[in-house]
């Protein structure tokens, strides 16, 4: 998705309150081949996110108003077109603020200061998922406009990915395990619905 092609550059929201990590991170991002945006607060993120298909959004963890975790857990209520994947800018590092994090729905920690390596890095992470969630997205919705013109299918699709993904599982179980391993039942239940 993010390629030296740019023929697709990921969205990445920055929200923190602090102009100069803004402008540090945006031009990391910038320099690692992603379109970022910044805003100052959280109140402004969800204003942003309501009018582009941000990706990946990083946000600083205490702001005046509404905190990091409080974004996350309003980003996740909303009714978003794919996986957002969001990370927490925080000097939290204790595990009852990782919990907190991951509670409120964060994919990820990036601890203050931040290290330009490590940022590559987790962001390299984020758009693996991103790929593969945009992938499952893509095949799905090939199989949906060949099962419409099929009308009295229903839910057909569905029922076949659900079928195939549990049989890959019990085969799996029954003493396939060293040649079906949880990437391949993923890849069964993502491809099935393409079985016609």
């Amino acid at each position: 998705m993010n390629n030296d092609n740019n023929e697709f550059v990921i969205p990445v929201l920055i929200v923190d309150d602090d102009l100069t990590t803004q402008i540090g991170l945006q031009g990391l991002l910038h320099d690692f081949g992603y379109d970022a945006t910044c805003v100052g607060s959280a109140e402004e993120a969800i204003a942003a996110v309501r009018t582009k298909n941000y990706r990946i959004i990083i946000s600083d963890w205490e702001m005046p108003g509404m905190s990091g975790p409080e974004l996350c857990r309003s980003v996740r209520s909303m009714n978003l077109q794919g996986y957002t994947y969001f990370m927490l800018l925080s000097s939290h590092n204790d595990q009852e603020s990782i919990i907190e994090g991951l509670e409120s729905g964060a994919d990820d920690f990036i601890s203050k200061p931040y290290n330009p390596v490590e940022l590559r890095v987790r962001m390299k992470n984020a758009e693996r998922i991103i790929t593969l969630d945009t992938m499952d997205m893509t095949i799905f919705a090939m199989a949906k406009l060949a099962e419409s013109r099929d009308p009295e299918t229903g839910e057909h699709l569905e029922r076949v990915r659900i079928y195939a993904r549990l049989l890959a599982e019990d085969l799996k179980e029954c003493g396939f395990s060293h040649q079906i391993d949880d990437q391949f039942v993923r890849l069964i239940y993502a491809t099935s619905p393409l079985h016609d």
